[in-house]
């Protein structure tokens, strides 16, 4: 696809469009994915946000939809005003929140809780990209999601000769169970972490942010999922941090963490997957991150 505007012509374009002047306009920290940008209004200041990557899928429709549908479900947001593309590029427009100075208190304990929360938000009018390449019927995409993977552990498997992983009958042994296994199934955040908790003082919930990873699949372990990978993989979690975030989902027990290492395992090898489809730029990194991922969860020499 051409992309006939840069990331800073698009904002340009925006800011003007929206009555703003570019004196007006704020870098904000973080970001990795996309471009963040206070922009101040006389009406009420608003961010927003161009992806980084022109290359990435559009996540704004979905996020669009789902920080709507949590918001009817009574989870504190920042209300999206806008979203569209605009040469070639994706573009959201939400209010701006101002933050509260004091940290929000027990950040890991919330996120465990509003991974339960999120998990029931109806998905009525959820967009075809909030769900997986297999489907809208959640249990039946999530099995045919599951049984794809495990099929394809065998001696002609890509990722084999790759070195992504070792022993296919490891994997399969691991994985198998995971699609016979009666899960919950709801819509998942995709970014539980405390940069995502805007805090509004100790009276009044945090605002969750950035809806854009939102998906639909088992829950609350799919957000689980991410944060156990965090901690497992990444170093990112401590594993203080790790427990206060499953214990206030409901999935602490040992047998609980066993299931969690199973659907890292099964994500490790998703993605490379599909980055061998979809982004072969991003096959090698992702091959990697596969096989040091599955070293240290065991499951792989």
């Amino acid at each position: 696809m051409a992309h006939d505007e840069t990331p800073a012509a698009v904002l340009e374009s925006l800011v003007r469009e929206l009555g703003g002047a570019p004196d007006h306009v704020e870098a904000l920290p973080g970001g990795a994915v996309n471009l963040t940008h206070r922009v101040r209004l006389t009406t009420g200041d608003v961010v927003v946000r161009i992806p980084r990557d022109p290359l990435d899928a559009d996540v704004f429709p979905v996020e669009t939809w789902a920080t709507t549908a949590a918001a009817r479900s009574g989870i504190a947001v920042a209300p999206v005003l806008r979203s569209g593309r605009r040469g070639g590029l994706p573009y959201l427009v939400s209010e701006y929140v101002e933050p509260d100075p004091r940290p929000v208190v027990d950040p890991w304990h919330r996120l465990g809780r509003a991974a339960r929360a999120v998990g029931v938000v109806p998905l009525d009018g959820a967009p075809p990209s909030l769900y997986s390449r297999f489907g809208a019927d959640l249990p039946t995409s999530w099995r045919a999601h599951v049984e794809y993977n495990v099929r394809s552990l065998a001696g002609d498997d890509p990722l084999l000769q790759a070195g992504a992983y070792t022993s296919a009958s490891t994997l399969r042994d691991v994985l198998g169970p995971l699609g016979t296994t009666a899960f919950d199934h709801g819509l998942a955040h995709g970014d539980l972490a405390p940069r995502n908790l805007l805090s509004r003082g100790p009276d009044r919930a945090p605002v969750l942010l950035d809806w854009g990873a939102a998906e639909a699949g088992p829950t609350p372990w799919t957000d689980a999922r991410r944060v156990f990978a965090w901690a497992t993989l990444d170093g990112a979690v401590t594993d203080t941090e790790l427990a206060a975030f499953l214990a206030a989902a409901g999935i602490d027990s040992a047998s609980d963490r066993r299931v969690l290492a199973a659907m890292t395992a099964l994500h490790l090898l998703d993605v490379a997957r599909w980055a061998r489809d979809r982004r072969p730029d991003r096959y090698a990194s992702s091959t990697e991150r596969c096989r040091r991922g599955l070293v240290a969860l065991g499951l792989s020499d």
